[in-house]
């Protein structure tokens, strides 16, 4: 319990520095500050780590975990990733945090899609931004979306795959439970989409809970990280605007997406980073690495670690990032 909460406070020491003005110095070398750019002509917030240097530099998109806000994971990259010289910007997704978007709290592969590649568009009207030298890091949820926006997307240059929570439907049924419950969540959210089709009222259940298999993500160890981010418990600063609640239409996306052939056409250059207790463990890490068709590709298997060690720990993070670091400088052109 001590080790949890020491991690606790240093996560939300870096969130209180970085998020408590609008541009804010950081360390010696770099800065944040809040931007807003649009999506599908609503406005999205994020927060820039940029690197201080009049010369243009390489810029990197971070996505984070399924219903995250920008102050969670997604920080903890941007500013290393910032103080290594790059442009690195994340931001919360439309419909969550403080962009834009209804109905709230609405889970879409797809938006998030568009949402990092109007981030790259607002990256590339910056004058300090090499447009030749465009990254994307996906972490947890994140990899899914960034796999398919490396294919879709010729601005990006390479890939991070960090911790990735595949969604390939064996992996989820492990993480739900079992086919029964998988089947459940699954009839529910079609029932929910059809639903907000005919009357604009979305239904929704709680992302993580202590009891039962009704929420999004049932392990415990999920809620157990995630609930002090709800309490917005009085030893941090700030908790940006994650609430413990999603759409229940969100999962007729997330549960019928196949992330395995999607890494099936992955020709960029990608890095995939996993944690031997990460969500799926190697099995289906290796499935997606193994798959991916590129020649120019690494892996980084890290034993004894588990998945939120991804999120807050400042020894893996340091770790991911010097390997997303070194394999982007590897493969500007």
């Amino acid at each position: 319990m001590k080790k949890f909460v020491f991690t606790v406070i240093v996560v939300c020491a870096t969130i209180a520095v970085s998020c408590n003005k609008v541009k804010n110095k950081m360390a010696n070398n770099y800065i944040t500050e809040k931007v807003k750019f649009k999506s599908n002509n609503q406005n999205v917030a994020g927060l820039l780590c940029n690197y201080k240097s009049n010369e243009k530099k390489p810029a990197v998109v971070i996505l984070g975990p399924i219903c995250s806000v920008k102050e969670q994971s997604p920080i903890q990259y941007a500013t290393r990733l910032g103080e290594k010289g790059f442009v690195a910007l994340c931001f919360d997704a439309r419909n969550y945090g403080e962009s834009e978007g209804k109905p709230r709290q609405f889970e879409s592969l797809k938006n998030k899609e568009e949402d990092v590649k109007s981030a790259i568009d607002y990256l590339l009207s910056r004058s300090d931004v090499d447009a030749g030298k465009i990254f994307i890091v996906g972490v947890c949820n994140g990899a899914n979306e960034m796999m398919q926006v490396s294919i879709d997307d010729k601005r990006v240059k390479a890939v991070a795959l960090v911790s990735g929570n595949y969604l390939i439907k064996e992996n989820m049924i492990n993480l739900l439970g079992n086919e029964s419950i998988w089947n459940n969540h699954l009839q529910r959210a079609v029932i929910a989409k059809e639903k907000f089709k005919n009357t604009g009222k979305a239904d929704y259940i709680k992302i993580v809970d202590s009891i039962g298999t009704e929420q999004l993500l049932p392990p415990l160890p999920i809620y157990g990280w995630y609930h002090p981010w709800e309490n917005k418990a009085p030893y941090f600063t700030y908790r940006g605007g994650w609430q413990n609640k999603v759409t229940a239409m969100s999962e007729f996306e997330t549960l019928n997406f196949d992330a395995l052939a999607t890494s099936k056409k992955i020709f960029k250059p990608t890095l995939v980073i996993h944690g031997e207790m990460s969500d799926g463990g190697y099995e289906f890490a290796k499935q997606i690495f193994i798959s991916i068709p590129t020649q120019n590709k690494k892996s980084v298997w890290i034993d004894n670690t588990v998945h939120f060690q991804f999120y807050d720990d400042p020894i893996i993070i340091g770790q991911s990032v010097n390997e997303i670091s070194d394999w982007f400088n590897q493969n500007i052109k």
